[in-house]
């Protein structure tokens, strides 16, 4: 204890402040090993800040301990929602299965929730105070997307200007032939929301939020600020100008099916969240709707930061200032 009040002392009188920040990311995708190399090399001055890793980092149970367990190298605290890649179902998530029986993304899930517990990774509300000295709570949201099909009224569902193939999108969407799902007595998205109902509620301190999947329709498409954004980005990897593609744009398929869901914005507005992160699109995004921030900061896969999709990259070089907020 001496030795710490000394140490606080001396940076006192040195003027010094010790920084705690929020920082966020997602989508990591570190079954590509070029992603993996890139977080590899984040720098080591985040060791008295706060990540928040919005979901996508790996279906592979192993190397996602093992990327949480670095970024818990390189961070203070590290908080996680699992995405749709981790729900994923494989031979080597079965193998690597506690549990006796076949292995379901319900189980796949819950094995990660209880091995973030063991690892000392945040899935639960948690009161962080920053470097100012300021108290927040960050509150991971548990998500998935409702397709119109699965529940119309609670789906990011918009219909688009093309023609849409459902078949065709349903044979693209990998998590259709992945996922595996028990019977559930609710919709996907319900299901999760439900998990988080305990934890809605308002608190006496600023709240940080997120989620994997999107809670707005609204924040699929970029606007013009997001758009200048993407061309900054290309103009910093030296890339000709380009025409911008809306998200989820080739023929005969929506990516609104698959974005998120209603409830999670309701959700969002009963905790009074200040800043909200979201991640899944691989389009990233920071606007302020109703008096909420929304943060997209996402890694996403080679071809797409290449092209300069993923601003903010560039500037950031790793994970992405939410806290804050100046």
């Amino acid at each position: 204890m001496r030795t710490n009040f000394l140490c606080f002392s001396c940076n006192v009188l040195c003027g010094l402040r010790m920084t705690r920040r929020v920082f966020a990311i997602s989508d990591l995708h570190v079954d590509h090993p070029e992603n993996l190399k890139w977080v590899e090399n984040w720098s080591e001055s985040y060791e008295n800040d706060i990540l928040i890793v919005a979901g996508d980092v790996t279906d592979s149970l192993p190397l996602l301990k093992s990327t949480l367990l670095m970024l818990k190298k390189k961070f203070d605290t590290v908080f996680y929602v699992p995405g749709n890649h981790e729900l994923w179902v494989r031979k080597e998530s079965q193998r690597a299965s506690a549990n006796t029986g076949s292995m379901d993304s319900i189980k796949k899930f819950n094995e990660i929730i209880t091995m973030c517990e063991v690892i000392d990774v945040y899935t639960k509300p948690k009161r962080m105070t920053t470097g100012e000295g300021q108290d927040i709570i960050i509150v991971p949201l548990y998500s998935w997307y409702s397709t119109p099909e699965e529940d119309l009224d609670d789906s990011l569902y918009h219909c688009g200007p093309e023609p849409e193939d459902k078949e065709k999108m349903n044979k693209m969407w990998m998590d259709n032939h992945f996922c595996i799902w028990p019977k559930l007595d609710t919709s996907r998205s319900k299901y999760f929301a439900k998990l988080n109902e305990e934890h809605i509620k308002q608190y006496d301190v600023p709240v940080i939020s997120f989620s994997h999947f999107l809670p707005r329709i609204d924040l699929v498409l970029p606007t013009k600020e997001e758009d200048e954004a993407v061309v900054k980005e290309r103009q910093l990897l030296s890339l000709p100008e380009m025409k911008l593609q809306r998200q989820g744009a080739f023929p005969g398929f929506n990516f609104t099916r698959f974005a998120g869901c209603k409830v999670l914005e309701t959700q969002i507005r009963q905790l009074g969240s200040k800043v909200h992160v979201h991640g899944h699109q691989h389009r990233n995004r920071d606007r302020i709707v109703n008096n909420v921030r929304y943060v997209s900061h996402c890694l996403g896969y080679r071809m797409e930061r290449e092209k300069g999709l993923m601003w903010g990259l560039c500037e950031w070089k790793g994970p992405k200032q939410v806290w804050p907020l100046s």
